[in-house]
């Protein structure tokens, strides 16, 4: 099976960086990428080299010069570009009870004579 970003909607299979071994770490990088925290991930999947700033690797001088073969990040490295909007949870605006958004529009216009 051929190795592709992680990251929710990205297709990519080149620059793959994988993910971390600790596991407070491990658990960040998958919330900011859209997959959970408990998501179980195969041990070769990882997240491309597009969804790191330029100072997110080590070595990216030596790289760009081609003195480096392979981009390495660095240790604190965490996943910022590109990534999928993540749903937040929306306080609770809906009515306990139907009728209650019209007995709110009603109160509302009493209050404004």
């Amino acid at each position: 099976m051929g190795r592709k970003c992680s990251v929710v909607g990205c297709h990519s299979t080149v620059g793959l960086h994988y993910f971390p071994q600790d596991l407070d770490f491990r658990r960040q990088w998958l919330r900011v990428i859209g997959l959970g925290e408990s998501c179980e991930l195969p041990p070769y999947a990882g997240v491309c080299k597009k969804h790191f700033t330029r100072d997110s690797f080590a070595n990216l001088m030596e790289f760009e010069l081609g003195f480096a073969k392979k981009l390495l990040l660095k240790s604190e490295a965490v996943p910022t570009l590109g990534l999928p909007q993540l749903r937040k949870e929306l306080p609770a605006l809906l009515p306990s009870q139907p009728g209650d958004f019209g007995r709110q529009s009603e109160v509302s216009e009493q209050n404004n004579d």
